[in-house]
C-alpha cells in the first residue's frame, strides 16, 4: 500500500512538473507584455521618479526659511560700562514671508507635480503604444513568414512539374529557369523577413527592459478587431482624457498662480528677531529685546513690475501653446481614425474579394497549365499575385491594430475594440 502512495505521489509530482513547464513555454500574451513594460520599463521609472521628485517639492515650497540662532559675545560694550565683565546674549531670528506667498508658492509646486505625474501617464501610454505596434508587428513578421514558406513549398511542386514537363519534353528550359528564380526570390524574402524577426523582437524585449536576444516565440493570435467608434466620441475622450493637455491645463494653473504671486511681491516679508542677555549661563530677568523689521519695496518699478509683465507674457504663451497642443492632439485623431477606417474597408475587400478571386485565378491557372492552354508565366504570375495579396491583407490587419493603439495613446485610456 505504501509502495503504491508513493508511486503515485511520484507521478503526480512529474505530471504537475510538466504542466508548469507546458505553461511557462507558452508565448507571453500581449497584455502580460504590457503589465511587465509598465512595471520594469525604464522611461516610465524615470518618469514615474520626476514625478515624485516634484511632489517632494510641495511641503518645501510652503515652509518657512530656516531661523538663525546667534550668540553674542560683547566685550566693547562691557569696557565702556567699566563692568569688567563682558556681556553675552543669544538671539533668534524668523523671516516671515507676505503670508499669502507661502499659499502661491506651494500652490505652483502642486501644479508642477500634477504636469510630472501627467508626463509621467503619457510616457506610460507612449510604452503601451510601442508594445502593441511591435507584438502586432512580429505577428504579422511570423504570418508573413508562413505564407512565404507555403508559397516556397508551391513553388517547388510547380518547379518540379515544369522539370518533367521540360525532360519530356512538353515544356521549356525557361519554365523551369523562371521556376527556380521565383525560389531563390522566396528564400531572399525569408532571409529579411529573419532579420525583421529579430529586430521587432528585439525591440519587445528593451521596451520590458530585457535582454535584446531574448526568444519571445509566436505570439498569440489576437482576436479579431471590432471598429464601430464615430470619430466624435474619439474626439470627446481625448479632449476630457489626454495626458499632454492635461499637462498644459496645470501648466496654465501653474501660469496663473505665478502671475498672482508676482503681484504678491509688491507686498512687504517680515523679519522678527528676539534677543536674551545671558549671565554666567543664565537668562537674565528682564534684560531682553526684541525686534520686527519690514522689507520696503523700493525699487518695485524696476523689478516687481518687470517681474508682473514676465508671468503675465509666460501665462499667454502657456495659453498660446495649450491651443496649439490641442489642435496638434485633434490632429493626431482624425489621422489615425481615418487610417483605421480605410485599413479595416481594405481587410473585408481582401477577404470577401482579392483573396477568394486570386485564389481562384491560381487554380484556374494552374489547370490550364496542366490542360496546356496557358503558359508557366501565367501560373507564377497569379501565384506571386495571390501571395501579395495575402501578405497585403495582414499588413492591412497590422496597420488596423497601429492605428488603433495609436487613438488609444491619443485618447489617453484604454477602448475596447474587440
Amino acid at each position: 500500500m505504501c509502495i503504491r502512495t508513493v508511486v503515485f505521489l511520484f507521478i503526480s509530482v512529474v505530471l504537475a512538473s510538466s504542466i508548469v513547464s507546458a505553461e511557462n513555454s507558452q508565448p507571453d500574451t500581449l497584455d502580460s507584455l504590457i503589465k511587465e513594460a509598465i512595471s520594469s520599463n525604464p522611461e516610465i521609472f524615470a518618469a514615474k521618479n520626476a514625478f515624485e521628485s516634484a511632489s517632494a517639492r510641495i511641503p518645501q515650497a510652503r515652509s518657512l526659511n530656516d531661523p538663525m540662532i546667534e550668540f553674542e559675545y560683547d566685550r566693547i560694550t562691557a569696557d565702556r560700562m567699566l563692568t569688567g565683565d563682558p556681556m553675552n546674549a543669544v538671539s533668534f531670528t524668523q523671516d516671515i514671508p507676505f503670508p499669502a506667498k507661502l499659499y502661491l508658492r506651494a500652490k505652483i509646486a502642486s501644479k508642477l507635480a500634477k504636469m510630472a505625474y501627467e508626463n509621467y501617464k503619457a510616457k506610460e501610454r507612449d510604452i503601451i503604444f510601442q508594445v502593441k505596434s511591435s507584438y502586432s508587428e512580429l505577428a504579422l513578421i511570423y504570418k508573413a513568414i508562413e505564407i512565404n514558406k507555403e508559397n516556397k513549398d508551391v513553388l517547388d511542386q510547380l518547379s518540379k512539374t515544369a522539370v518533367a514537363r521540360y525532360g519530356a519534353g512538353q515544356g521549356t528550359q525557361a519554365d523551369a529557369l523562371k521556376a527556380q528564380v521565383e525560389l531563390a526570390r522566396v528564400d531572399n524574402e525569408l532571409i529579411m523577413l529573419e532579420q525583421k524577426r529579430v529586430s521587432a523582437q528585439a525591440k519587445l524585449n528593451v521596451l520590458r527592459n530585457k535582454d535584446p536576444k531574448l526568444d519571445l516565440g509566436i505570439p498569440l493570435a489576437e482576436p479579431a478587431v471590432k471598429f464601430d467608434r464615430a470619430l466624435d466620441d474619439f474626439y470627446r475622450l481625448t479632449l476630457d482624457n489626454n495626458q499632454e493637455l492635461k499637462a498644459y491645463q496645470y501648466a496654465i494653473g501653474r501660469g496663473k498662480a505665478a502671475y498672482d504671486l508676482s503681484l504678491n511681491e509688491f507686498m512687504p516679508d517680515f523679519t522678527v528677531k528676539f534677543k536674551q542677555m545671558v549671565d554666567k549661563g543664565r537668562a537674565e530677568d528682564g534684560a531682553w529685546a526684541g525686534m520686527i523689521g519690514v522689507t520696503i519695496p523700493l525699487w518695485f518699478f524696476e523689478k516687481q513690475s518687470f517681474g508682473v509683465k514676465e508671468m503675465k507674457f509666460d501665462l499667454e504663451m502657456v495659453k498660446a501653446e495649450y491651443k496649439g497642443k490641442e489642435n496638434s492632439v485633434l490632429f493626431a485623431v482624425n489621422d489615425a481614425y481615418a487610417r483605421a477606417a480605410a485599413n479595416k474597408k481594405l481587410i473585408e475587400l481582401y477577404e470577401t474579394a482579392f483573396i477568394p478571386q486570386a485564389q481562384e485565378t491560381v487554380s484556374v491557372a494552374i489547370t490550364g497549365y496542366e490542360t496546356k492552354k496557358s503558359d508557366f508565366l501565367t501560373v507564377l504570375d497569379s501565384q506571386r499575385m495571390l501571395i501579395n495579396f495575402k501578405l497585403d491583407h495582414y499588413k492591412a490587419v497590422l496597420d488596423l491594430r497601429i492605428a488603433l493603439a495609436d487613438l488609444e495613446r491619443t485618447a489617453g485610456i484604454d477602448i475596447d475594440n474587440r
